[in-house]
């Protein structure tokens, strides 16, 4: 069986993008929460499981594989079947190329939006000018992927790169930021999700981080 280690899931955007991709693909997988923040030895655990001190880790035997995109990379070889890529080259290449963009980017609208998936800010939240050119950026992105997606899903059937951009949908909700209206039906589809609504139960019962909350 895989073992996930990850942060607590209601914060942990990157701990988010293979535990979707994992409960899609249906595989044998024990999830090891780390209370990032809050227990006294936090830090030791997370670097007895990868020497980069970060979550999320994968764990196949004697394995270790961290880094949110090479773990989905993973799955994905280990569960062709789940189709967690399209088979189309072109749409495959953009989707790599869409992901590897939010595992790199958007760092104004990472820090000024914390993801906090079940709880809500008391009014809208209004982005400085640099988050700002990075919500820009990811409604660019989830649009133009929409036109040309055979749908209902960014690039076709649910994939790697719904799940690398759930989280900051998730960011959108949790700060009032208003959808464009062409991104809304795969919005709602996506919270629909059988793996999103699974993430969404098991973040109810994550571990309370005050730093985080403290920002709403």
């Amino acid at each position: 069986m895989l073992r996930l280690v990850v942060g607590p899931l209601n914060y942990s955007s990157w701990s988010m993008r293979p535990w979707l991709v994992l409960h899609h693909a249906g595989a044998a997988v024990k999830t090891h929460e780390i209370p990032l923040f809050v227990g006294p030895d936090w830090q030791e655990q997370v670097l007895s499981f990868s020497g980069a001190g970060k979550v999320p880790v994968l764990v196949d035997k004697n394995l270790s594989i961290h880094e949110s995109l090479a773990i989905c990379e993973y799955v994905a070889e280990l569960h062709p079947e789940a189709q967690l890529w399209p088979a189309d080259r072109g749409l495959r290449a953009r989707g790599r190329a869409i992901s590897a963009e939010m595992a790199s980017s958007f760092g104004a609208l990472r820090e000024e939006f914390p993801t906090n998936l079940r709880s809500r800010a008391s009014t809208p939240r209004e982005p400085s000018p640099a988050a700002a050119r990075d919500i820009a950026r990811v409604f660019d992105i989830w649009q133009a992927s929409l036109a040309t997606s055979p749908g209902p899903f960014l690039l076709g059937a649910f994939s790697i790169a719904d799940a690398m951009y759930f989280p900051v949908l998730s960011r959108f909700r949790t700060y009032g930021i208003a959808l464009p209206t062409a991104v809304e039906p795969w919005a709602e589809r996506l919270w629909a999700h059988p793996s999103v609504v699974a993430l969404a139960a098991e973040a109810v019962n994550s571990v309370a981080v005050p730093r985080y909350d403290a920002r709403l």
